[in-house]
């Protein structure tokens, strides 16, 4: 999204008087948010930015600590306008924006992942102690987390393999996720609830994480072809058919953590249709370059991610690639 665009729709949530230019690579504003969750009602002037990045954007607030894209914004101000109606908006006109942005195709390959965006990068390992992940049950022994492993379809001998928690207090599945070395290095929690924000959440101990580290490195065989899909439950999926296979847990990991799997000379990349998963696909080809075999396959029609996708489905999209089925 343009930053006039940016611009735009701050304006359309009642943010005005924006700067553009004060920071590079970022607008800069009063949160939209303020209304209900600043002190008094009232947001500083210079507490919001929105990355100037194609597609969607993130945003964040560093006083009150929300951190997604705009359209998440969209769908959060318009809930907590529900429950204390303090805006008249044209909300269609915002998500119009949104959604117009998300078929951006001019792609910034060079610039930070998302998770360098969020966490910083570069960062010397931080090891979590096993006894950290003792506060979070096992998801299989929690009848809401058990349902809706279910309805995912993540069998008990996966959800027991991927070692698969919950976070009670707001109703995550968890995924721990480890290194290399098999030593724990996070804990990334999905909401089951798809109006929750943030949707996904990287748990911080002693106020650090690993984003660099990819979700399967400690069960990785670098020696055979790796399925690489953007999300957790992309993960469970496919390990149904195929247990060879990582998540990066961003849909464009940033060119370090590519190089961090780059051991593995064959990659099979099965990311979301859209311009995530594009944006996604560009990185990894810009980044690993002809020195490795790399497949890309997309979903089937009807299909937005491998999440959605049943066994035969996965069997048959991978099956001419790695003989499997």
């Amino acid at each position: 999204m343009k930053p006039d665009q940016i611009v735009q729709f701050l304006e359309i949530v009642c943010v005005t008087n924006a700067n553009k230019h004060k920071r590079t690579g970022w607008v800069i504003s009063r949160c939209p948010l303020g209304p209900w969750k600043h002190e008094n009602g009232q947001s500083g002037p210079e507490v919001f930015g929105v990355k100037i990045e194609s597609g969607d954007p993130h945003c964040l607030c560093f006083a009150c600590g929300y951190h997604g894209t705009l359209g998440g914004l969209v769908q959060k101000m318009v809930g907590e306008n529900k429950i204390k109606p303090v805006m008249t908006a044209k909300w269609g006109a915002a998500r119009q924006l949104t959604d117009e942005a998300e078929n951006e195709v001019d792609l910034d390959l060079d610039s930070p992942g998302i998770e360098e965006v969020l966490f910083g990068a570069k960062k010397a390992l931080h090891e979590f102690p096993e006894w950290w992940l003792d506060g979070f049950p096992s998801a299989v022994t929690v009848g809401w987390a058990c349902k809706y492993l279910q309805r995912r379809g993540v069998s008990e001998l996966i959800a027991a393999q991927l070692d698969l928690r919950c976070d009670p207090m707001e109703k995550r599945i968890c995924f721990p996720v480890r290194d290399f070395k098999h030593r724990l290095m996070g804990l990334h929690g999905r909401a089951i609830d798809p109006d929750q924000e943030p949707r996904y959440r990287m748990y911080l101990r002693a106020k650090k994480n690993n984003p660099i580290v990819w979700l399967g490195e400690t069960w990785v065989n670098l020696n055979k072809p790796i399925v690489v899909v953007e999300g957790p439950f992309d993960l469970t999926s496919v390990t149904r058919v195929y247990s060879n296979v990582v998540s990066p847990l961003f849909a464009t990991p940033s060119n370090d953590k590519i190089r961090r799997m780059s051991d593995a000379l064959e990659w099979i990349t099965l990311f979301d249709r859209g311009a995530g998963g594009d944006a996604g696909r560009e990185r990894v080809m810009k980044v690993l370059g002809p020195d490795h075999v790399i497949h890309h396959l997309h979903p089937p029609k009807g299909r937005k991610d491998p999440g959605e996708m049943t066994p035969s489905e996965l069997t048959t999209i991978l099956s001419p690639i790695l003989g499997i089925g």
